[in-house]
């Protein structure tokens, strides 16, 4: 009585390789990928968390009557102060970063920015207990109203991110 093996000859293990080896070398790069649009969102995220936080600053220094004044503080209703430049959050840490209500901004509460105030001042996208990814490529940059009745420009950059 002859004996009938079981198990897989060594050509289909090839076939099973071959063909493992083709779907990795066609699906790796498309995750590769995927930590750099991931990055982006990130920027663009907060670009529109910076436009919004300085939109209801000014709403709200328009319902007090402080939006024209060139320089000023406002109170939030949480009790937070801003720095103000024609009604909007200025560019400095009691400005725009103490709008986002984010003010200590440091890795320990999962905020994934540096801070850097000035003209513009500048959000870096920096991974948690990292260094900044790019420090022009993969940021959000804030200039400040510098007028009555003009508005903050706000710009994503996610060139390098």
């Amino acid at each position: 009585m002859k004996r009938q093996q079981s198990g897989f000859t060594l050509i289909e293990l090839v076939v099973v390789i071959i063909i493992l080896g083709i779907l990795a070398a066609v699906a790796l790069p498309k995750f590769m990928g995927l930590s750099s649009d991931a990055r982006s969102s990130v920027v663009n995220g907060l670009s529109g968390s910076v436009t919004e936080a300085a939109d209801m600053v000014h709403a709200l220094a328009e319902v007090k009557g402080l939006a024209t004044a060139a320089t000023g503080t406002l109170t939030l209703p949480d009790g937070t102060t801003v720095k103000t430049a024609y009604g909007y959050p200025d560019g400095s840490s009691g400005g725009i970063l103490a709008a986002l209500q984010d003010g200590s901004a440091t890795a320990t509460n999962n905020f994934p920015f540096t801070f850097t105030s000035g003209t513009p001042s500048t959000f870096a996208y920096t991974p948690a207990g990292g260094t900044a990814v790019s420090t022009t490529g993969c940021v959000v940059d804030y200039t400040a109203a510098a007028a009555a009745g003009a508005t903050p420009t706000v710009a994503a950059s996610t060139g390098s991110c």
